[in-house]
């Protein structure tokens, strides 16, 4: 691009220079529609390389250049970063769609056991329809891109074909004819490089709607597996309905509370208002119908929540009808200042509504129920549940006297006591999160005193959550008291060693002998600290192995810290030269490497030491210092190396091999004498 900046010095008319450079710009590095054909068009590095190689082309263009030729590099850029995001699309998609397949594969039934609740089969019915809508969407668009990939894929090859009639024309007619066909060549080759990424882009997205109609299918798939588990053993309690009508008043007192806190400011109610109170009127009449027949073999009364069924389907088609025609813009002066926005919103929860009276009305109309075991199931829960385990005594005062008393602990307690503490840990862990973020941005400790706050602060938390957890549920501290004995002297020993590491580890974090990150050595174990914590510390190893050493271990043996004072370390690297070599040119040879190695420090300077006259070589070693925190110093020792190996060979430098001589006695020969095999037959 050099040369056009600087055909833009000479004294040329502007009318000129800007098809002149059009013309040079042709014999630059860029993508022709040919490289197309064999570019790759599914890597990023690649599409990056031809959305670079448009920008810089578009940078060099001259301010009087053709403006076809600007529009048409612009829209070269604007395919790219669109063929990029495309790309990262479709690879999502594919990891979608093998994380719907694998759960599909893997699922083996629900987690909680039947019978099942009413309304998780109405969620699992809801999820089929919503997965036919989106598998009708998507067949829809695969039609559309692959129309578009028509499309495109002809625009390609007229691109290509106007290319090379405009070559063919600028070896004809007059310069001036020539530069204008040179320059319409040169629009028409970045024409087909956008067709080009056009197409490539279009395939992508094909891709990507075939991995999610896939995914789809996949997610189908499921749905109908945990359908086909649901059936037959649904159940509809008392507890549903309640909590179903309890969100319906809810709602319907919050809508009334807008209705009267808006009407005397615009006097006028809202319409989407109103509209949400009469179709929480009917959503229950709709649960509680579905109720009274769910649980009834009432023959009458089925019958009967069937007609009711109907009568509010009616009313919710009619609905969705006039929501409908309102939002294609069929409305009236009273209804114009409802928002687009939330009457399809209402929509959507009608049309919900709607599948679910559907739902309905099909179990009435095909339910064929056996005789009923609920009940019996239903008292053996009961019977498990308030099992009794233990029978726990404690002392309460009354009216200043001890009176003992029993608590009996049950699966119940049990069980919610798990609960308690299952759901207390996760908030627990939640906070101590929160708290590492505070401490390194807020707080500024250091990781290792971050680290034994959090998991003191976990320990004692925990111990908190067990006993709230306790008093919630009723369970007496008494229940461990015929562990106490055992417990206590478990305690003190066990403890013994934990509070010495402990004490060892709040050592460290204030003594600060060893930091995070620092490379030590300790007992033929070398490596990085990782963490150090209530009880041992982490060194990791090169190869990724991590090693758990007790707190006070590191303090009571020896630990060599090569990060104790500074980053900087002395590193060498000894190598031998056979006898005769020039010994000043090996150590200017060994000086120009380590001057050479831009990571080697400069001060101190590197120097090369004349070790020893070995037994078979010239021992010569290169000292030096390196910054550990900007390179290992394995690695820089073998560059280092692999330097020495190629200067010395172009130096003609030999580095020594070992030898062995052996030297025979003349007084005492080695007797030879040779043996037929009796293996071989003459």
């Amino acid at each position: 691009m050099s040369i056009i900046h600087r055909f833009n010095a000479f004294a040329i008319p502007a009318s000129l220079r800007g098809s002149l450079c059009a013309a040079l710009l042709a014999f630059t590095p860029s993508l022709s529609a040919q490289d197309a054909a064999t570019d790759d068009f599914s890597s990023p590095s690649a599409i990056e390389q031809r959305l670079a190689a448009a920008r810089a082309e578009m940078q060099a263009l001259p301010a009087d250049a053709d403006h076809a030729l600007r529009d048409r590099l612009q829209l070269l850029e604007f395919a790219c970063q669109q063929h990029l995001a495309s790309l990262d699309i479709a690879n999502k998609a594919k990891l979608a769609r093998d994380a719907a397949t694998l759960s599909t594969t893997s699922w083996r039934g629900f987690a909680q056991t039947p019978p099942y609740s009413v309304i998780l089969l109405d969620e699992v019915r809801e999820n089929l329809a919503r997965l036919a809508k989106a598998k009708k969407a998507g067949d829809t668009q695969r039609r559309i891109f692959g129309a578009d990939l028509e499309n495109a894929r002809n625009q390609l090859l007229e691109h290509q074909q106007s290319e090379r009639r405009f070559l063919d024309a600028t070896n004809t007619g007059t310069p001036e004819e020539r530069l204008a066909a040179q320059r319409n060549r040169i629009t028409e080759q970045v024409s087909s490089r956008i067709a080009a990424e056009l197409v490539a882009r279009l395939n992508l997205r094909l891709e990507a709607e075939q991995a999610e109609l896939d995914m789809i299918q996949a997610q189908s798939q499921l749905a109908e597996l945990q359908l086909k588990a649901i059936s037959g053993q649904v159940n509809f309690s008392q507890a549903d309905l309640d909590s179903v009508l309890k969100r319906i008043a809810n709602e319907r007192t919050e809508a009334l509370t807008l209705l009267k806190s808006n009407s005397p400011a615009t006097d006028q109610s809202d319409p989407l208002l109103l509209w949400k109170v009469e179709f929480l009127n009917l959503e229950k009449s709709f649960w509680e119908s579905r109720f009274e027949s769910f649980n009834t073999e009432d023959p009458s009364i089925r019958k009967q929540s069937l007609t009711t069924l109907a009568e509010l389907k009616k009313r919710v088609d009619d609905w969705i009808g006039i929501a409908r025609i309102r939002l294609e813009g069929g409305t009236t002066a009273a209804v114009d200042q409802i928002d687009p926005t939330s009457l399809r919103n209402s929509l959507q929860r009608v049309e919900a509504l709607e599948r679910l009276i559907s739902f309905s009305m099909d179990d009435l109309t095909g339910d064929k129920r056996g005789t009923p075991m609920m009940d019996r199931i239903s008292s053996g829960l009961v019977s498990f549940w308030n099992m009794e385990l233990y029978l726990a005594e404690e002392t309460e005062i009354i009216d200043g006297k001890k009176v003992p008393t029993y608590r009996s602990i049950t699966i119940g307690k049990l069980m919610r006591l798990a609960c308690i503490l299952t759901v207390g840990w996760l908030i627990l862990r939640f906070l101590m999160r929160r708290f590492d973020k505070l401490a390194s941005h807020k707080l500024k400790l250091s990781e290792s005193a971050a680290g034994i706050i959090r998991k003191a602060g976990f320990i004692s938390g925990l111990a908190l959550l067990v006993i709230y957890g306790m008093n919630t549920v009723h369970i007496p501290l008494t229940v461990f008291a015929f562990l106490g004995g055992a417990l206590a002297i478990g305690v003190g020993f066990g403890t013994q060693t934990l509070l010495k590491n402990f004490i060892s580890g709040i050592i460290l974090i204030f003594e600060r002998p060893l930091k995070v990150g620092d490379s030590v050595e300790i007992e033929g174990v070398t490596g990085t600290i990782h963490s150090i914590g209530i009880r041992a510390s982490i060194i990791r190893h090169g190869n990724g192995i991590d090693t758990l050493i007790p707190n006070s271990t590191l303090l009571e043996n020896k630990v060599t810290n090569w990060n104790l004072t500074d980053s900087l370390l002395r590193h060498s690297i000894s190598v031998g030269v056979d006898y005769g070599t020039p010994t000043r040119e090996v150590s200017n040879a060994l000086l120009a490497i380590a001057k050479e190695h831009g990571q080697i420090l400069k001060n101190p300077e590197p120097e090369v030491r004349f070790e020893d006259f070995g037994d078979k070589a010239l021992v010569f070693r290169l000292l030096f210092w390196l910054d550990t925190n900007m390179v290992s110093r394995d690695t820089l020792g073998s560059d280092l190396r692999f330097m020495i190996d190629k200067a010395f060979a172009e130096a003609g430098i030999v580095i020594a091999s070992p030898q062995r001589y052996i030297q025979f006695d003349p007084d005492n020969p080695i007797r030879v004498e040779l043996a037929s095999n009796p293996l071989v037959h003459t």
